[in-house]
């Protein structure tokens, strides 16, 4: 009998590619059942959600964050397969549809045996990258799949492909301002923040963010630099510091500069992104005189595509 190379191909077991990100609502009366997921089931009280229901009817009443995922694994998946049809990209959420469970169990369905699972957040953290994977490895045993062959993807914070993907959009971002203020541009590397007892059980994630800024200085080499800590949780506990704001506020004592804040810890568009920078932090800087920029998202950037490609070859070798 003759077998065609398609034929093969299409009865080869594929490999999985899972990434995980945080999910956000679709819309505003989504909001109440989404921070409820965040929480593990409390409730949150009506101030609380108004707040953040202001904050998404602000970036025009949800977040790109699920669109732009799922374009991403489209866009990954092409490029895996330019030799042919031998990998699935899977994106599942952990507090938002597409829930990690639900794509797990699809996963299962089209007849996965080998996956590459990967946080969308680089810099590993117990606070959110090993919360990913515990979410993952429960799914699996929900879904009866706890044979598969997974390979956890950690920690990709200083990736060079990452850090190509991050400095193309910073000079992109330089080469868009007054060319006479480039020279005196104070950039301001940021992270989410995540409470700040979780250090002191040893959690890496400060080192983690160190890697990734380390390595785009090195490409960049900015003349004024800091970094700083984003997006503080609304629970009355310490956070990583410094805040973006306290850091604002020392540049502004040095007279009116242009700053150029980038977010090393995100890699695409959502709240923290478009509310906390854009506007919460652009109103901030205003006020102290000081003009406020930042690169574009990696998004769907050809070259983040090619890094997280990148990673999943090195982790099947």
């Amino acid at each position: 009998m003759n077998i065609s190379m398609n034929d093969f191909s299409a009865t080869e077991s594929k490999t999985g590619i899972f990434l995980m990100a945080h999910g956000a609502p679709e819309s505003v009366d989504d909001i109440p059942e989404y921070l409820r997921n965040i929480r593990g089931g409390t409730e949150s009280t009506p101030e609380t959600i108004q707040i953040i229901s202001n904050r998404y009817e602000q970036i025009g009443g949800k977040s790109p964050l699920r669109e732009i995922s799922q374009e991403l694994c489209a866009r990954l998946e092409s490029f895996l397969n330019q030799q042919g049809p031998q990998f699935k990209v899977y994106c599942g959420m952990r507090n938002w549809s597409p829930y990690i469970c639900d794509e797990v169990k699809r996963m299962k369905e089209d007849g996965i045996e080998k996956v590459v699972a990967l946080c969308l957040a680089p810099q590993f953290s117990t606070w959110s990258t090993r919360l990913y994977f515990n979410v993952f490895k429960d799914a699996l045993k929900k879904c009866e799949a706890e044979d598969m062959d997974v390979r956890y993807i950690g920690s990709w914070a200083d990736h060079p492909l990452l850090i190509d993907a991050f400095e193309e959009k910073y000079r992109a971002a330089l080469e868009a301002l007054d060319p006479s203020v480039v020279d005196s541009v104070y950039t301001i590397f940021t992270a989410h923040s995540i409470p700040a007892e979780s250090l002191e059980i040893g959690d890496p994630y400060a080192e983690e963010f160190d890697k990734t800024v380390r390595k785009l200085v090195e490409r960049v080499q900015p003349k004024n630099w800091f970094k700083a800590y984003q997006s503080q949780g609304m629970i009355p506990i310490p956070w990583l510091g410094p805040t973006v704001e306290s850091v604002l506020d020392k540049i502004a004592r040095q007279g009116s500069k242009t700053v150029l804040i980038v977010p090393v810890g995100f890699v695409c568009d959502h709240v923290e992104i478009l509310y906390d920078i854009d506007i919460e932090f652009n109103k901030y800087a205003k006020e102290r005189k000081l003009s406020l920029h930042r690169p574009e998202s990696l998004n769907l950037s050809p070259t983040f595509v090619e890094a997280l490609a990148s990673l999943a070859w090195e982790n099947l070798v």
